[in-house]
């Protein structure tokens, strides 16, 4: 190999090797925000789970309740105070 060579080589070693850290800091980016996506979607099925089992323990106590009138009212009432709480659940 001559020197023009070599030099011409460790020219293209050297873009490579910029290219690879360029796609390695891209990279880190996305990890970073999708780490952040993962612990809001974490927070959001915790809330979503507080929310099914409340409406789960609700229904359960609704099917005891003999009288349709008080069933629905003991829901309605417990949809109010998760509308209350989250301001989120629509129904």
């Amino acid at each position: 190999m001559t020197v023009d060579q070599i030099i011409e080589e460790n020219r293209e070693l050297q873009l490579q090797y910029t290219k690879a850290l360029n796609t390695i800091a891209t990279l880190e980016r996305k990890v970073v925000k999708l780490q952040k996506e993962n612990v809001m979607l974490k927070e959001q099925n915790k809330k979503l789970q507080k929310q099914n089992n409340i409406l789960m323990r609700a229904i359960e106590i609704a099917i005891q309740i003999r009288d349709y009138n008080a069933q629905t009212r003991h829901l309605k009432k417990v949809l109010e105070k998760i509308r209350e709480e989250t301001g989120e659940f629509k129904g």
